[in-house]
């Protein structure tokens, strides 16, 4: 009898470590949570809403034929190069003079024809733009430096615009200046100057520009924007990792839901082994 109950004093004491691991590597994420400003991860297949997993409220209204399709992680929101996009209303959490743009992008070239804009926040001025280059479609970091016109940034790195998949990011900070990753490598750097605040138009767009004309052509996958500048080590976990489980944000229910739903599991087996 005292070893039936000695096993199941082990038993429990297993499940519960267990349950307590999974709760610890839920709660504490890699990058913290309270930098991501918006987390766009395309997973809802259907509506008009590309949800911020941020907790934010910047939720983006889909213009154009709505399509999901596979993405790099779960599913990805393709665009046709014409008339999708993205749109995310300006407020205040959404300008930035420190920032990380990150996003899965695999695209169709557009070699002289346009740019092709992951994330934009104002044309001319403009607050911040990762885009693909129409001359060179390489990776492109852009901002206005102050009076419109008065252009800024880094590009560099390979063709981008070759159908498969690509991680991009783009850092600005005082300290580590303008820095643009392609595939977790940093493929160019420039001196930082503090870009704009000022937007015209004021909108961010995803997968156009603020004002058209730089319309993607291909599948976008878990874009995200930072209000720091992350390290390079943070955009190789982003990317092997994906968002949700670097930051601990996503689809799925948060730390905090799940924190109530372990502790119900706890104290129904300390009943069931009384």
């Amino acid at each position: 009898m005292r070893s039936t109950v000695q096993m199941k004093g082990k038993s429990v004491t297993c499940v519960l470590t267990l349950l307590i691991a999974t709760l610890i590597s839920q709660a504490f994420a890699k990058i913290d949570p309270n930098t991501v400003v918006g987390l766009w991860l395309f997973e809802e297949n259907g509506g008009d809403t590309a949800t911020d997993s941020s907790g934010n409220g910047n939720d983006g209204k889909i213009v154009g034929p709505k399509k999901w399709v596979q993405g790099k992680f779960g599913r990805g929101l393709e665009f046709n190069g014409q008339d999708v996009y993205v749109e995310v209303e300006s407020n205040d959490t959404l300008v930035l003079e420190e920032l990380t743009m990150v996003g899965w992008a695999n695209l169709k070239s557009s070699q002289g024809v346009r740019w092709q804009s992951i994330m934009m926040k104002g044309q001319n001025p403009r607050n911040y733009l990762l885009v693909v280059d129409r001359d060179s479609q390489k990776l492109q970091l852009s901002v206005t430096k102050g009076a419109p016109g008065a252009w800024g940034g880094v590009i560099g790195g390979p063709v981008i615009t070759d159908e498969v998949w690509h991680h991009l990011a783009g850092v600005i900070g005082e300290d580590t200046g303008y820095v643009i990753y392609t595939d977790g490598i940093q493929v160019g750097q420039s001196a930082y100057v503090a870009p704009s605040l000022d937007a015209d138009p004021s909108v961010l767009r995803i997968g156009d520009g603020s004002a058209g004309g730089h319309q993607i052509e291909g599948v976008l996958d878990e874009v995200a924007l930072f209000n720091v500048p992350l390290e390079t080590d943070d955009i190789t976990t982003i990317m092997n990792e994906g968002l949700e489980a670097a930051t601990g944000l996503g689809a799925a229910v948060y730390a905090k839901d799940k924190l109530a739903i372990l502790w119900g599991q706890l104290r129904l087996i300390y009943r069931t082994n009384q």
